[in-house]
């Protein structure tokens, strides 16, 4: 947790902003990761039907790790999403599923 000495006083203010940074950090890796695979299912189609197709089949491979084992990562789903790692929360899954299958899809 990050703490900072502040006269005396636990900085609630650093906390919220660490939190903050990673709600950030998080949001700004779903929207690369979206564009990732709308980019790859778009690329499929360009390529050689065979390799097409494996790109297809593998379009959600290779994004990003899992930041669970990390502290900080645990203590900010703790603060802001209940315990729910918004990485893999239904509406992401969901949205990431669609986009693999060349569906718009915008909202998660």
């Amino acid at each position: 947790m990050v703490e900072q000495e502040m006269g005396g006083d636990y900085c609630i203010k650093c906390e919220v902003d660490f939190y903050q940074l990673i709600d950030y950090l998080i949001k700004d890796i779903q929207r690369l990761e979206s564009e990732v695979v709308r980019l790859r299912f778009s690329l499929s189609w360009s390529l050689p039907k065979h390799y097409g197709e494996m790109l297809r089949y593998e379009v959600l491979s290779d994004l990003s790790s899992s930041y669970y084992d990390y502290p900080a990562y645990q203590q900010y789903i703790s603060a802001y999403y209940d315990g729910h790692d918004p990485m893999e929360s239904e509406g992401y899954t969901k949205h990431m599923i669609k986009l693999s299958r060349g569906e718009l899809s915008f909202d998660f």
